[in-house]
C-alpha cells in the first residue's frame, strides 16, 4: 500500500514550534481509499507533558499518560513522519492496531 495524501496538524501552526518537543495529529489516506489518523508525540514531549501534569495535578500529578494509539518519534518533521508511516505500513498486518481508521 502507498500513501496517497497526508495532512499534518502542525502545518496549521506558526513556524515557531519546537520540533523536538511537540505532539500533532496526522491524517493520511492510502491508495486503497482508506483514511487513518494517529497522534504523533516526540519523546521529549512526553516528558514535558509529565512534568506539566506534576505541576497541574492532572493524571494523578503525572503518574500516568493517556493517548489513543500514540506514535512516538524523535522529531516532529514531515520526512520523519513519512519514514515512520511507510515502515509501519510495510511491517504491520493490522493497521488498526496502530492507527484509528476514519470512515
Amino acid at each position: 500500500m502507498e500513501i496517497k495524501n497526508i495532512w499534518y496538524e502542525f502545518d496549521e501552526w506558526a513556524d515557531d514550534y519546537d520540533e523536538y518537543d511537540e505532539n500533532s495529529d496526522v491524517v493520511f489516506e492510502l491508495n486503497d481509499g482508506t483514511k487513518w489518523c494517529a497522534t504523533f508525540f516526540t519523546y521529549k514531549n512526553l516528558l514535558s507533558i509529565s512534568k506539566e501534569n506534576r505541576v497541574t495535578g492532572e493524571l494523578l500529578s503525572g503518574r500516568y499518560f493517556l493517548a489513543d494509539k500514540p506514535v512516538f518519534i524523535s522529531e516532529m518533521k514531515k520526512d520523519t513522519i513519512i519514514f515512520v508511516l511507510k515502515d509501519i505500513i510495510r511491517t504491520e498486518r493490522d493497521l488498526s492496531s496502530v492507527f484509528t481508521r476514519i470512515n
